[in-house]
């Protein structure tokens, strides 16, 4: 059975919130077990995927309109569904709305994922990039 994208909610979260395989992953994952920005995807009340960034502090906490994802999971049961592509584009839309050029991921996990939604390579700082055109 395919996902109806218009019955999953985005909501604003708290860690504890998050179902213990989520968890795991955002303490593994988000620096110092904090993030800026926590969402969670839910689908009938029950949170299926989340993602988490921070943003936007340059080097030295100068501003700077770069963004950047800690984290995106989705539990194992919703894979390859296109949730996490569909939650990568609100994670987009967030940073954007926020006054986001750059939505930076640090890590190399998941390349083609990546790479299919628009991301490049960020040689400079390792991981991926995507740029945000401003209207």
């Amino acid at each position: 059975m395919a996902l109806g994208f218009r019955d999953i909610e985005v909501f604003s979260a708290d860690p504890k919130d998050l179902p213990a395989d989520l968890n795991a992953i955002y303490v593994q994952t988000v620096a110092a077990g904090k993030a800026q920005f926590l969402r969670v995807a839910k689908l009938n009340d029950v949170i299926i995927a989340g993602y988490a960034m921070h943003g936007p502090v340059g080097a030295d906490s100068q501003e700077s309109t770069d963004f950047v994802l800690q984290m995106v999971a989705v539990q194992e049961k919703y894979r390859h569904q296109n949730v996490g592509r569909w939650l990568m584009g609100h994670a987009i839309g967030v940073a954007e709305s926020k006054g986001g050029r750059a939505l930076h991921i640090p890590y190399t996990a998941h390349q083609d994922f990546f790479l299919t939604l628009g991301f490049k390579v960020d040689a400079a700082k390792g991981g991926f990039c995507f740029q945000m055109i401003q209207e």
